[in-house]
């Protein structure tokens, strides 16, 4: 079942380190059930906080309620204080499937995420897909004449076993790649996000995956390494265990004895590094472009550019260049000044609120600095 509501399009906090924080899922609620899953207690939490309180639907925005957001939105002069509206005008790419897959197998019989990409469709709004169901998205590929999409389809690994414990619910890692086969053979770009690439599995699966990578089609792929929550619920504990059982280890035991960042338990940046190598290797080896998906800049300047979501397939659009992560590479000239105008009023409790993002930077950048010169005089 699909209860269809409206939300506008958001910008993320992520701003500090993308160039392209801004996404609307045009579902909420995912039916695959990763194990790995970053976004499981926000489902929780919205759907506790609902009228309804069964785990048997999701939700679908509105296509019509939404292109009508576009048209005022279009038609209004930059207000700073609504970060969404200015990311928009400025073509800044939206980011479909961020905490919730577009292509559910209900997507047949209720379209959303179709009538969402044909009201984008309309304007020749640049879009970033992102799917573990690329099914999906071929059976209405045909409804578009060149399309200015992006396409990105998560493959964590070729080994069907360890994606059944991961994915329960996804297509298979052979079917997927198959898919993009159609996909790529129709002239659409798609790429492979290896996110999250799980240590040491990842070291394992790199060379058989960027293989099959490259016979489907794809131009590139990029990967970022798993991030376990620190504070997690006993039930979701267990649920992320299955990925450790498989390999013999407890996967929490094995990220906290490495590095604490924010509220996350992740890899050392040594660490990092082994596969980062491996998959940069690999990427010259088939003639692929790769994107590190890591927000260390030793891990980001083994890639190929500073977008790691594959929007240099796209036409007509700009990015926000002020973070860590683009700053690894020229400045584009497509960078858009007038985001970084924008009042950060969507986020909670930060410290940065009410202030601009431009300025949110230029702490950021300063602290960053300090740091550098700190380490450099030990």
């Amino acid at each position: 079942m699909v209860i269809k509501k409206f939300w506008k399009p958001s910008v993320t906090t992520q701003f500090t380190i993308c160039p392209i924080p801004f996404h609307m899922d045009t579902y909420r609620g995912c039916v695959y059930n990763c194990t790995y899953c970053f976004a499981r207690d926000f489902t929780t939490f919205a759907r506790r906080n609902s009228e309804h309180k069964e785990f048997s639907y999701l939700v679908g925005n509105r296509a019509d309620l939404f292109e009508k957001w576009i048209k005022r939105t279009i038609a209004k002069d930059y207000d700073y204080k609504k970060s969404e509206e200015v990311a928009f005008k400025e073509r800044i790419p939206i980011k479909i499937g961020a905490t919730s897959d577009p292509f559910p197998p209900m997507e047949k019989e209720y379209r959303v995420t179709a009538d969402i990409l044909k009201v984008l469709h309309k304007i020749d709004y640049p879009v970033e897909i992102q799917t573990k169901n690329p099914a999906g998205l071929l059976e209405i590929a045909d409804e578009f004449d060149n399309p200015n999409w992006t396409i990105a389809v998560t493959i964590i690994t070729t080994d069907a076993g360890f994606a059944k414990v991961c994915e329960p619910y996804a297509p298979t890692p052979v079917k997927r790649l198959g898919d993009i086969k159609k996909l790529t053979s129709k002239g659409l770009k798609v790429m492979v996000k290896i996110q999250p690439a799980i240590y040491p599995k990842i070291l394992e699966d790199l060379p058989d995956l960027i293989k099959s990578v490259k016979e489907a089609g794809c131009w590139a792929f990029n990967t970022e390494g798993l991030k376990v929550r620190i504070a997690m619920p006993k039930c979701e504990q267990e649920i992320m265990q299955k990925i450790g059982d498989y390999f013999g280890m407890n996967i929490r035991e094995l990220y906290r004895k490495e590095h604490k960042t924010g509220s996350d338990w992740e890899l050392r940046v040594e660490k990092k590094m082994e596969y980062t190598q491996l998959a940069s290797k690999l990427a010259k080896k088939y003639g692929l472009t790769y994107y590190p998906s890591d927000n260390e800049n030793t891990c980001i300047s083994c890639g190929n550019g500073g977008e790691c979501c594959g929007t240099k397939m796209l036409r007509n659009y700009k990015i926000w260049a002020n973070n860590t992560r683009s700053k690894n590479f020229k400045i584009p000239s497509y960078a858009s000044k007038e985001f970084g105008k924008c009042i950060v009023n969507f986020c909670r409790g930060s410290k940065h609120r009410d202030k601009t993002i431009n300025q949110v930077m230029e702490v950021i950048n300063q602290e960053n600095e300090r740091r550098n010169n700190q380490t450099t005089l030990v």
